[in-house]
């Protein structure tokens, strides 16, 4: 066989191996969202992953004067100073004493940082974003605005945190 030959069979493969993926039809990955999920007090709240630096237990809060009610006090974590937001206090949640489960959820947006406290963290889910309601219109407003949705994991209704707004919170 001659070298021309030889290239020309090539040239073939290539073509054909080309039809082959042309016309292949593959499923269209759905575009999903992989969100922490927490507990406060009864109620499910969770936050995109992408927003979550770190998740950790709870060490002593030390107490900041004069500072928003929000606000439970701040945290040394590894020699950065956080501050520790109650989210409790924001959506009007009773109180509880911290446990052996409660868990610190560092988030970050822009420059901002901050530990969200929680009861609980219980797992990181991956849900379909189409999957993702309005939060609520029932809430009171005043929780409404800290979330951006709302969507059912299992047999929980997990309300989707607004970061963002919660860290410009005056």
């Amino acid at each position: 066989m001659s070298p021309k030959n030889k290239s020309k069979n090539v040239d073939e493969e290539k073509l054909t191996l080309y039809e082959e993926e042309l016309y292949e039809t593959k499923e269209p990955k759905e575009e999903t969202i992989r969100l922490v999920v927490f507990r406060l007090s009864d109620e499910w709240y969770g936050v995109g992953i992408s927003k979550v630096k770190e998740v950790d237990k709870v060490e002593k809060i030390s107490y900041l004067p004069s500072s928003p009610d929000q606000i439970a006090g701040i945290v040394n974590l590894r020699g950065n100073i956080l501050a520790v937001m109650d989210l409790k206090k924001i959506f009007n949640l009773p109180q509880e004493p911290l446990t052996e489960r409660s868990r610190l959820v560092v988030v970050e947006e822009g420059i901002l940082e901050v530990g969200l406290l929680s009861d609980a963290v219980v797992e990181v889910a991956e849900v379909p974003v189409k999957k993702i309601e309005p939060a609520l219109s029932t809430l009171d407003a005043t929780k409404v605005e800290y979330l951006t949705g709302q969507v059912k994991i299992g047999d929980k209704l997990v309300g989707i945190l607004n970061v963002e707004r919660i860290l410009t919170k005056k």
